[in-house]
C-alpha cells in the first residue's frame, strides 16, 4: 500500500497532484497536504460529497485479485460509509474523501493483518477566505 508516487497520474478528471502535495506514507502514519477540491462530480453521484479534500491510495496487492480481496474503511469524525469499500483490482486505486484528522482508514486484506492509517499529520487544505 503506497500514496501514487505518478503526480500526473489521472484519477478520472484529476490528478494526483490535484489531490494532494508532498503525501507520504511512514509506517501507519500519513503526512502531507490534502488540497481543497470543488465539485469533483466523478468523485461521488451525491453533489454533497464532490467538495472536500481527497487522499488517493494504492494497494499493489490488490492488483489482479478477485474483487474484495482488499477492503478500506473511513472512520472517525464525518465519516459517511458505515462499511469498507472494495479496492478495484484492475488498478488497485481507492481515493478517501477526509473530513477531519482524527479520520483513520482501516485496511484489511484476506491474508493480512488488518493495518489502520493514522491521518492526523496531514495538513487539510481550504479554499482561502474559509
Amino acid at each position: 500500500m503506497a500514496i501514487p508516487s505518478n503526480e500526473t497520474q489521472l484519477l478520472g478528471e484529476k490528478t494526483v497532484q490535484d489531490l494532494c502535495e508532498n503525501v507520504s506514507l511512514d509506517g501507519n502514519n500519513v503526512t502531507g497536504a490534502l488540497n481543497h477540491i470543488e465539485g469533483w462530480t466523478e468523485f461521488s453521484k451525491d453533489s454533497s460529497e464532490n467538495t472536500g479534500n481527497f487522499l488517493p491510495l494504492y494497494f499493489e496487492e490488490a492488483k489482479g485479485q478477485p474483487k474484495g480481496t482488499v477492503k478500506a474503511e473511513l472512520k472517525g469524525t464525518g465519516a459517511k460509509l458505515k462499511k469498507p469499500i472494495e479496492v478495484d483490482p484492475a488498478d488497485g486505486l481507492i481515493v478517501f474523501q477526509v473530513h477531519n484528522k482524527d479520520n483513520t482508514i482501516e485496511i484489511t486484506s484476506e491474508g493480512k493483518e488488518t493495518r489502520t492509517l493514522i491521518l492526523e499529520g496531514l495538513t487539510l487544505k481550504q479554499l482561502p477566505g474559509a
